[in-house]
C-alpha cells in the first residue's frame, strides 16, 4: 500500500477502497489528492489507499482516474472513505489529441480533425499503416502501391505545392516520421487522427501544409488492472495480378507467313511486313503472357502481441513477420520484420514515463518486374524457348520488337538486385503533474535507418541492343538520423462555465543523412563473381572501370515555438487560437524565421436550443496557415564536381527563399440526429502562395536560374460524411458510412515563363489554368476543328485542299476524302494557320469530378461482414502503355480480320493515331470506376465457445476471418487500373498491375 504524509502537528489517517461503477471491481492507480495541496497518494493493486490528512472537518479529497469521473469528497470526521467512480460523461464521447492544445472532445472542436479507430481499420488489416486509410475518410486520397513493400501515395485535400510533394507529415506515437510508412505494420495501430488542412494543422507549422496524419499504437492501457493478454494472429493469403483486366492486344498481325503458318522473320528476328500491310493474319499460337508471368504467390503474415497492465504501468510487446511477392514466383518481393515495445510507467503520484520503440528490418528484391516487356510481348512467342547457347528463356522471342522488348523471364532471371533496410523509431516522454491543472511534458524522439543496396549482372547478358554484356555490379548506402526534442507546459482547468486548455511548446529538430553509390563494369570472370575485384582495368589509362554515383551529405535544423489556447464557454461557445514561430535552416538567411497562426470559433447550437430529433448540432469556422519547406539545396548556389574539378555554378543562391505558405479557411457543420444518424460537412478554401520553383534569370547574373517563391495555387474542397446505425441489438447490427469529396485546383499566378512538365502532358503558364489539366496534340474529329486560312484552304494538310476535300471515317476521325481503306488514310492533327501542330491543347483533366466511398458493417450474432466500396466519377488517365502497344502494332485497333476484305485498314493509318508517341488525345481515357476494395467475414468465439470446444482453459477467445482486397473493379478503362500514376498528371506507362488478395486468418487470445 502506498502512503503519503502531510506534515502537520495535528493529523490523522484516512483510508478506503476505490471501485468502478461499471463492474464493482477495485481500481488500482487512482490519484487521490488533498485539495488545495500537492500531497497525494495512489491506490494499490486492490484499490486500497491510505493518506494522512489534517485533523479538521474541512478536508476534501480529489479522486481522479483517466476515463472515469473525477470526484471531490468531503472527509468530515470519517476515517474510512470508500468511493465508486463512474464513467466520465463530460468527455462527450470521442477525444482527439492531435493539433490541439490538450485532449479535446471532438464535439467541442471548431475545426475538422478526422479519426478512424480499430473498429474499421482492423476489419481488413492493410499491408502497412499507410494503406489503411484508403476509402475510410472524405478528402483523403490514398493510392496503395501494388509492389510488395512499397509505400502508398497519400494526398489530403489536393496538392499544396505545384512542384513539391503532397505527402502529409506523419506522426507516430509522437515521433515526426521522416521515412516511409510501408515499414509500419497495421496490427499495432489503435487509431488514426487526420488533420486535412492548414486550418487544423497550424500547430505543426512549416511542415504541415500538406496536412498531418497521427498514428497511435496499442499500449495495453485498456486492459483491466492485473491482467495479461497474449494475442496471436496468422494470415495466409493468395495474391495475384487482376488477370482479367490485362490490356487487350490484337488477335491478328500484318507479317508474312512461312509455309507452316509461323511468322517469317528477318536476320534480327523481326517479323517481315506483308504487302499490303494489314493486320488480318492469324497468329500460329496465342498466349496471354500475363497469366504465365503472374501465376500467383502466397503471402504469410505472422503476428504476436503481449499486453499487460499493473497498478502503475501498462506494457505492450509485439512481433510481426510478413512475406509477399506480388504474384510473381520468379520475384522475391518483400520480407518485413517488426519488433515493438510500448510502456507507460507511473512514478509516484505526479510523474508518468512513457516509452515507445520499434525495430524494423525489410528485405526487398529490387529487380524490375519488366511489366513493359511483358505487355509488349508477341502473343505467339514461347517465353520458355531456349537460347542458342542452351540457357533458359530465349531473350529475343518478340517478333514485333526483338531488339528492345526482350523476354521478361530472361531479364528477371539474369539480373540480381536487393535492398536491406534497418530502422528504429523511438520516443520517450516524461509527464509531470505540477498541480491539478498544470502539466509539464518533455519528449525525445528519433527516426533512424540504414539502407544497403546491391545489384549484379554477369558477363554474357544477352538482352542488350548489340553485343552481349560485359557484366556490371553496384553498391549503394544511405543513412538518416532524425531527432526531435520538445518541452510542453499545459494548463487545463474549468473556471466556472469556462473550460480552458492552453499549451506553451518548444521543439528542436535535427535531421542529417548521407548517401553514396559505386558501380563497376567490364567484369573479368564469368560465373557470379559479385565483388569489385572482378572489375577489369581500362586499357586506355590502366584504371578500373569504376565510377562513383551521387554522394550526398546534408543536415537540417529547426527551432519551433508555439502557444495555443482553446476551450469552451457554457459548453456551447467554442474557441481555439494558435501562433507558431519556426526557425529552419532550409529557409534563406534573410527569411530564417516564419510565423503561422490559427483562429477558430464554433457554436454548439444544440446546447442552446433543444430541437426535436437533434442530438448534437455544431457549426464552426477556422482560418489558419501552415507551410511547406524548401528542399535542402534550394537556397544554395550550386555547382557540380566531376573528376576533381568544380564546374561553373549555374544556380544562383537565394537568401530570401521562404516556405510556401498555405492559408486555409474552413467552415464546418456537424450533426447527430434521431439517435442513429451522424452528418459532418466541411468546405475549405486554400490559398497556396509563395510556391517554390526554379525560375530562369538574366544572364548578367552569371547564372541561369534561381529557386524562388513564384506562384499561387488555389484549392477548394467539399467533404461530406454521413453515418447511419440502422440496427443495433444484441444479435443484429447494421451500420453504414458514406463519404463524399470534391476538389478543384487552379494556378492563379505563375511568375516564370510557361513550363511544360512531364514531357508536355502538363503545362504551367503565366496565364494560370486548371492545375490538373492534361495537354497534348488533338486529332481532328470534326470538320469544324480544321484550321481554315483566309483564302479558304485547310492549313492542317499540305496541298491547298478545301473543306470539301475531307470527311469523317469509321473511327470518327477526319481524313482526306477518298483515302479511307487505302494506305493514304491518316488521322489529322489540329494545327495553327501555318500548318504547325500544337501540343498545348487541353486533352483531359486528372482531377475526378467527385469521389465517394461506402463502408458497411453487418453483424449477426457472432458473424460480422465488412465491406468497403469506392466510386470515382470522372477524371482522366493517360494510357501511355496502350500508345506503346500501337507503336508495335499490338493494340487491338489494328485487328482487321473482323471486317470485309475491302473495308480493312492499313497499319499506317493506325500508326498515325499512335502519333510517334506524342501526348495525343486519342490515348486519354475516362478514369471512372467502382471498386470493392475490402471484404471481410469475421466470426468471433468467446470463452464460453472455446470451453465447449475443450480449449477454454487455454484460449480466452478466437476470431476466424476470410479477407479479400481489391476483389472487384468495374471500369471502362482499358488498362489494369484507372487509379494509377500521380494524383496530378495520371499516366499509366506500364505501371504495376492491380493485385488481388484473398486470405484466411486465425486470431487466438489467451
Amino acid at each position: 500500500m502506498l502512503f503519503g504524509f502531510y506534515a502537520n502537528a495535528q493529523s490523522r489517517e484516512v483510508k478506503g477502497t476505490v471501485i468502478s461503477g461499471e463492474d464493482d471491481l477495485p481500481i488500482p492507480g487512482v490519484n487521490i489528492q488533498i485539495k488545495g495541496t500537492t500531497k497525494g497518494v495512489v491506490t494499490d493493486f486492490d484499490g486500497n489507499y491510505s493518506i494522512i490528512v489534517p485533523d479538521n472537518d474541512a478536508v476534501v479529497l480529489i479522486f481522479r482516474f483517466i476515463g472515469l469521473e473525477t470526484q471531490e469528497i468531503s472527509v468530515g470526521n470519517r476515517s474510512i472513505v470508500d468511493v465508486t467512480l463512474g464513467t466520465d460523461l463530460t468527455t462527450l464521447g470521442e477525444v482527439v489529441v492531435t493539433g490541439v492544445a490538450a485532449a479535446t472532445p471532438i464535439k467541442k472542436l471548431p475545426f475538422t480533425v478526422a479519426s478512424v479507430g480499430e473498429d474499421i481499420i482492423q476489419q481488413v488489416p492493410a499491408a502497412n499503416a499507410g494503406s489503411a486509410l484508403a476509402g475510410k475518410l472524405p478528402g483523403v486520397r490514398v493510392r496503395p502501391s501494388n509492389a510488395p513493400g512499397g509505400g502508398p501515395a497519400i494526398q489530403l485535400r489536393g496538392s499544396t505545392s505545384i512542384f513539391g510533394s503532397s505527402a502529409p507529415l506523419i506522426v507516430l506515437d509522437g515521433v515526426l516520421i521522416e521515412g516511409t510508412l510501408a515499414d509500419i505494420n497495421m496490427q499495432d495501430v489503435e487509431r488514426f487522427e487526420v488533420l486535412k488542412g492548414a486550418s487544423a494543422a497550424t500547430l505543426y507549422g512549416s511542415r504541415a501544409a500538406n496536412g498531418v496524419i497521427a498514428i497511435t499504437t496499442k499500449r495495453g492501457k485498456d486492459l483491466k488492472v492485473g491482467t495479461t493478454q497474449v494475442m496471436v494472429r496468422n494470415e495466409v493469403a493468395f495474391e495475384n495480378a487482376y488477370i482479367s483486366r490485362s490490356p487487350n492486344k490484337t488477335l491478328h498481325h500484318s507479317f508474312e507467313l512461312n509455309a507452316d503458318g509461323s511468322i517469317r522473320v528477318d536476320g534480327t528476328g523481326q517479323g517481315v511486313p506483308r504487302i499490303p500491310n494489314i493486320s488480318d493474319q492469324p497468329f500460329p499460337s496465342y498466349t496471354n503472357h500475363v497469366e504465365d508471368f503472374f501465376t500467383g504467390t502466397t503471402v504469410l503474415t505472422n503476428y504476436a502481441r503481449i499486453q499487460s497492465r499493473g497498478a502503475n504501468s501498462n506494457t505492450m510487446v509485439s512481433f510481426e513477420h510478413q512475406n509477399a511477392s506480388g504474384g510473381i514466383p520468379l520475384h522475391d518481393g518483400n520480407r518485413r520484420y517488426n519488433l515493438r515495445f510500448n510502456n507507460d510507467q507511473k512514478l509516484g503520484t505526479r510523474f508518468t514515463l512513457s516509452n515507445s520503440a520499434i525495430f524494423i528490418r525489410t528485405q526487398n528484391d529490387n529487380r524490375s518486374r519488366y511489366i513493359r516487356t511483358l505487355i509488349m510481348m508477341d502473343p505467339s512467342a514461347d517465353l520458355n524457348e531456349l537460347n542458342e547457347n542452351g540457357t533458359p528463356y530465349k531473350f529475343n522471342v518478340n517478333k514485333f520488337s526483338p531488339t528492345s522488348e526482350f523476354n521478361p523471364f530472361y531479364q528477371i532471371s539474369n539480373n540480381q538486385a536487393s535492398q536491406v533496410r534497418q530502422r528504429i523509431i523511438a520516443n520517450s516522454t516524461l509527464k509531470v503533474e505540477l498541480t491539478e491543472s498544470l502539466f509539464f511534458e518533455t519528449a525525445f524522439g528519433v527516426d533512424t535507418w540504414d539502407t544497403n543496396s546491391r545489384s549484379f549482372q554477369d558477363i554474357g547478358y544477352l538482352a542488350n541492343q548489340g553485343e552481349p554484356g560485359r557484366g556490371s555490379l553496384a553498391r549503394g548506402y544511405s543513412n538518416t538520423l532524425a531527432i526531435t526534442t520538445s518541452a510542453r507546459l499545459a494548463y487545463v482547468k474549468r473556471i466556472g462555465d469556462l473550460n480552458l486548455r492552453s499549451n506553451l511548446f518548444y521543439q528542436y529538430e535535427d535531421a542529417n543523412g548521407e548517401s553514396f553509390s559505386v558501380s563497376g563494369r567490364n567484369l573479368g570472370v564469368q560465373g557470379g563473381f559479385d565483388f569489385f575485384g572482378n572489375v577489369t582495368l581500362s586499357p586506355e589509362d590502366g584504371l578500373p572501370f569504376l565510377s562513383a554515383g551521387a554522394s550526398n551529405t546534408q543536415q537540417v535544423r529547426a527551432d519551433n515555438f508555439s502557444f495555443s489556447v482553446g476551450g469552451d464557454y457554457q459548453e456551447r461557445y467554442l474557441f481555439d487560437f494558435v501562433v507558431r514561430r519556426d526557425g529552419v535552416s532550409l529557409f534563406g538567411a534573410e527569411e530564417r524565421w516564419q510565423t503561422f497562426f490559427r483562429g477558430s470559433l464554433g457554436y454548439r447550437i444544440s446546447e442552446a436550443v433543444k430541437i426535436n430529433g437533434i442530438d448534437e448540432l455544431k457549426i464552426g469556422a477556422s482560418l489558419g496557415t501552415a507551410g511547406g519547406r524548401p528542399g535542402f539545396t534550394d537556397r544554395f548556389e550550386r555547382a557540380n564536381i566531376n573528376n576533381g574539378v568544380i564546374s561553373r555554378p549555374t544556380v544562383l543562391a537565394n537568401p530570401f527563399l521562404k516556405p510556401n505558405i498555405t492559408t486555409e479557411f474552413e467552415g464546418i457543420l456537424s450533426m447527430e440526429f434521431l439517435k442513429k444518424w451522424s452528418f459532418n460537412a466541411s468546405y475549405s478554401f486554400q490559398d497556396n502562395a509563395d510556391q517554390i520553383m526554379s525560375v530562369p534569370i538574366s544572364a548578367v547574373t552569371g547564372r541561369t536560374s534561381q529557386v524562388q517563391n513564384a506562384g499561387t495555387l488555389e484549392t477548394s474542397t467539399l467533404e461530406i460524411s454521413l453515418g447511419y446505425k440502422a440496427v443495433q441489438t444484441s444479435t443484429f447490427g447494421l451500420d453504414f458510412i458514406l463519404n463524399f469529396d470534391r476538389t478543384r485546383q487552379e494556378i492563379t499566378s505563375f511568375n516564370r515563363p510557361d513550363l511544360p512538365v512531364n514531357g508536355g502532358l502538363g503545362l504551367f503558364s503565366r496565364g494560370g489554368g486548371i492545375y490538373t489539366q492534361l495537354y497534348g496534340v488533338k486529332l481532328v474529329r470534326s470538320l469544324d476543328d480544321l484550321t481554315i486560312r483566309p483564302d479558304g484552304t485547310v492549313a492542317n494538310v499540305a496541298g491547298g485542299l478545301t473543306l470539301e476535300d475531307f470527311e469523317i471515317n469509321r473511327e470518327g476521325y477526319v481524313i482526306r476524302r477518298g483515302t479511307e481503306f487505302t494506305s493514304a488514310e491518316s488521322a489529322i492533327m489540329v494545327t495553327d494557320e501555318n500548318g504547325v501542330f500544337t501540343q498545348t491543347n487541353i486533352i483531359g483533366n486528372g482531377q475526378p469530378d467527385f469521389f465517394t466511398s461506402l463502408i458497411t458493417n453487418f453483424r449477426y450474432k457472432k458473424l460480422n461482414i465488412f465491406m468497403l466500396w469506392e466510386y470515382q466519377n470522372g477524371g482522366n488517365v493517360y494510357n501511355q502503355g496502350a500508345q506503346w502497344l500501337a507503336r508495335d502494332q499490338l493494340h487491338p485497333m489494328f485487328d482487321q480480320a473482323g471486317f470485309a476484305p475491302d473495308e480493312r485498314k492499313h497499319t499506317s493509318y493506325f500508326l498515325s493515331i499512335y502519333n510517334q508517341n506524342r501526348y495525343t488525345d486519342a490515348w486519354v481515357e475516362d478514369a471512372s470506376h467502382v471498386r470493392l476494395r475490402e471484404l471481410a467475414f469475421n466470426y468471433d468465439l468467446n470463452n464460453a465457445d472455446m470451453t465447449k470446444l475443450g480449449v477454454g482453459s487455454v484460449f480466452k477467445s478466437a476470431k476466424l476471418s476470410f479477407v479479400a482486397r481489391n476483389l472487384l473493379l468495374i471500369s471502362k478503362y482499358s488498362g489494369f487500373d484507372p487509379s494509377t500514376g500521380s494524383f496530378v498528371l495520371p499516366v499509366d506507362d506500364f505501371n504495376l498491375p492491380l493485385v488481388r488478395n484473398y486470405g484466411a486468418s486465425v486470431t487466438l487470445t489467451f
